[in-house]
């Protein structure tokens, strides 16, 4: 039957708007069995209501053959969803006898290692600690697991840390810890991820045999009071590698690489000063003899770049995988993604092979992420492509027949599973029912002609030849990151309220080699003047109009949208988020206030130091912004302090009262409040600045030759009121 005129109308395409944001499915931590018949994933999906995200597991058995040769038809694969309503569920392990999976589960409260038998749905509770497990690794012969778990001193010392509590006791203990002040004593004694100050509390590893149930944590000698995160096995099960944080004052936050035995006893540190990345669990050789961990090397040019390093445990030597200048296909490991689609926990983006021989890792090139292996051997080997990213990829698993599976987004599409190269989940149906505007890449030369430049430019969703449209130039946060071509549903709601959006990588971010991000130029002029070029050039294509740019970014990307509208008259609006503003005053207020600066030289007394921080200050040129100005940040952001935010609106407001300017505070929100902030406030936040771009370049695009003339007339009226009196 030939559908109606007005069912085909029905079909147009809605439009992508901040709100669209709630129906958002993100896919991580993905699995893969040893016989790779089975798959398992996390997917998180946010509410409305209440803010916060739900995790749950997915599970895939996939016939064999099916597998092996990638068949895309998802109706032969068997999905099931195996968390239950009302609990959540996340980092999954499928056990070697392809029964039994090991997970996360808070259906107790807290989130706690859980077994489930996949046959007969039977779950059995592993660990009882007192606030929940962090983060586990399953011993080889899968008869132990160690895990990380936040505690409070004295919970280990009268041994209640592996005792759960009740609703009452918990209600009870939360009260008296809101009555409890907070202490400092050490110079470390915040952190934005932490959300500001701790209450004596940190984290503990430990060890359950799972044979005969028993848990421990290690909390001997130094292990009582430092610090120690992403523990990990050997394949022998007898020693764990594990990083801690063993030094006081400006290098507090430094973390090194340490080794125990099963039972916590016999501590080494094994590196010193190497620059360790301890941000995933560190991985044993296959004889044992060394670990694989990632280090940022302090190199004399201040360029930045992920290394894998290989530790020797009978010497404590070490040396990198990669060469420190192999740039062919990779900038090294892991180039921290900006603008990616992403929430809840993330599996390692690095893995040994069973047998030792390569390191498989994550990595970016040019704006697009990729899987890569180097061998293992005594000499530096070159860099082998495994997948070839086209756009973006997350995550990957691989089990020990060499079978990968990947999480991957690309432009159009949030992340899915693929295994194969084919797609073997859709976890976002509903958008195929929204009109999405495609990317283009373009190059450059910079001005200097010292480096090649790329930015990407996104059009109006209602795209017309012949029409002019506004657009914002969108800054990416770090600056040691990289912008790639993956799904971004800012750029969306943008492009669907009717702007084209300008984004890229100037001079300082990762991906594009060391030279790329080499003697700070990201925070001078050569940064600024890439970012202008992209405007520049975008606009030579004759769509975007030039009086009507606008221009935006958070962090990093704050502090270069404060510069810009304060050294050029390039943009007609601004929205600046979680911005620096004030580099003399984030000294002792950020929780990076200090460690960006370190150390002090001995003879540089306290006021020259300020002093100098002080000379980069862009909040000096605040009598220059004269821009409608959009201002957004988090109340706990600890990175850069809403003090930050305020030292730009209250002069805003004293010194350029003509211009519009309006800050939004986000209250409970630390710094990451847009990837991982509750929902409401995600969505609030973006639909506050597309609001503010619709209003100052697409409904009153003339406010500033209204503002220049209202001016002239003022001007006017006060020289004949002169007169008069004269």
């Amino acid at each position: 039957m030939v559908e109606s005129m007005n069912t085909q109308e029905e079909k147009i395409a809605k439009k992508f708007t901040p709100e669209t944001m709630k129906h958002i499915v993100y896919v991580t931590w993905p699995t893969i069995s040893d016989k790779g018949d089975q798959i398992a994933w996390v997917d998180w999906k946010g509410d409305m209501q209440s803010g916060l995200f739900s995790s749950k597991i997915h599970l895939m058995n996939l016939n064999k053959e099916d597998a092996l040769q990638g068949n895309n038809d998802i109706k032969k694969n068997t999905e099931i969803l195996l968390t239950s309503e009302g609990v959540n569920e996340k980092q999954p392990k499928l056990l070697s006898d392809g029964i039994h999976m090991m997970y996360l589960s808070d259906e107790s409260g807290e989130f706690q290692v859980h077994i489930r038998n996949l046959q007969t749905n039977k779950t059995r509770q592993i660990t009882t600690l007192r606030h929940g497990v962090l983060r586990y690794q399953l011993s080889d012969d899968e008869k132990k697991l160690v895990f990380e778990a936040t505690l409070w001193p004295d919970e280990v010392k009268n041994e209640t840390a592996l005792t759960e509590m009740t609703k009452e006791e918990k209600e009870s203990w939360q009260e008296e810890l809101d009555w409890t002040p907070y202490v400092a004593t050490n110079l470390t004694y915040k952190l934005d991820e932490w959300h500001g100050m701790r209450k004596g509390e940190f984290s503990h590893i430990g060890l359950v045999d799972l044979t005969s149930g028993e848990q421990k944590v290690f909390a001997s000698g130094r292990m009582e009071t430092m610090e120690t995160i992403h523990p990990s096995l050997s394949h022998d099960g007898k020693t764990v590698a594990f990083y801690g944080y063993p030094y006081d004052g400006a290098k507090g936050f430094d973390v090194e690489l340490f080794t125990c035995d099963e039972n916590g006893e016999n501590l080494t540190q094994i590196s010193a000063d190497a620059g360790i990345y301890g941000d995933h669990e560190p991985a044993f050789t296959a004889d044992d003899s060394g670990i694989v961990s990632m280090v940022f090397a302090d190199f004399d040019d201040g360029s930045c770049v992920e290394l894998p390093v290989l530790f020797d445990l009978s010497d404590k030597s070490h040396r990198y995988l990669i060469g420190e200048w192999d740039e062919s296909l990779c900038h090294g490991v892991h180039p921290l993604a900006a603008g990616a689609l992403e929430y809840g926990d993330k599996s390692p983006y690095f893995q040994l092979t069973k047998d030792g021989k390569y390191l498989y890792f994550q990595t970016g090139l040019y704006g697009r992420y990729s899987l890569c292996r180097v061998e293992i051997a005594k000499d530096v080997c070159p860099v082998e492509m495994v997948i070839e990213g086209q756009t973006d990829l997350q995550e990957f698993a691989m089990n020990e027949s060499g079978q990968i599976v990947t999480v991957q987004a690309d432009w159009l599409h949030p992340a899915e599973i693929f295994m194969d190269g084919k797609k073997l989940t859709d976890s976002n149906p509903w958008l195929s029912e929204y009109a999405l505007s495609d990317i283009e890449e373009h190059w450059l030369t910079s001005k200097d002609g010292k480096a090649k430049l790329q930015y990407f430019l996104v059009k109006p969703i209602d795209f017309e030849e012949g029409k002019r449209y506004p657009a914002v130039l969108d800054i990416k946060g770090g600056p040691t990151t990289m912008y790639g071509m993956t799904f971004w549903h800012e750029f969306q709601a943008l492009s669907s309220a009717g702007m084209a959006v300008i984004f890229g990588n100037p001079r300082g971010s990762t991906g594009f080699g060391r030279e790329y991000c080499a003697n700070g130029i990201c925070w001078g002029a050569g940064a600024m003047d890439d970012l202008l070029q992209f405007v520049e050039d975008a606009v030579s294509f004759g769509f975007i109009d030039e009086k009507r740019v606008g221009v935006t970014g958070g962090s990093y990307g704050g502090y270069m949208t404060n510069k810009l509208i304060g050294r050029t008259d390039v943009f007609a609006a601004a929205v600046t988020q979680r911005c620096l503003a004030n580099t003399a005053t984030s000294y002792g207020t950020g929780d990076m206030g200090f460690v960006s600066s370190r150390p002090i030289p001995d003879h540089f007394h306290m006021l020259a130091y300020l002093e100098d921080r002080a000379r980069g200050n862009i909040i000096s040129y605040i009598d220059h912004y004269k821009v409608p100005l959009l201002i957004l940040h988090a109340y706990e952001d600890y990175r850069c302090g809403f003090e930050q935010a305020e030292q730009v609106f209250i002069p805003m407001k004293e010194r350029n009262p003509e211009i519009p300017c309006r800050m939004v505070m986000f209250p409970g929100e630390n710094h990451g409040m847009t990837r991982s902030g509750k929902l409401y406030h995600q969505v609030q936040h973006l639909q506050q600045m597309t609001n503010w771009f619709v209003k100052y370049l697409i409904e009153e695009p003339d406010w500033r030759e209204r503002q220049s003339q209202k001016k002239t007339e003022d001007d006017g009226d006060f020289m004949k009121t002169q007169e008069v009196k004269g």
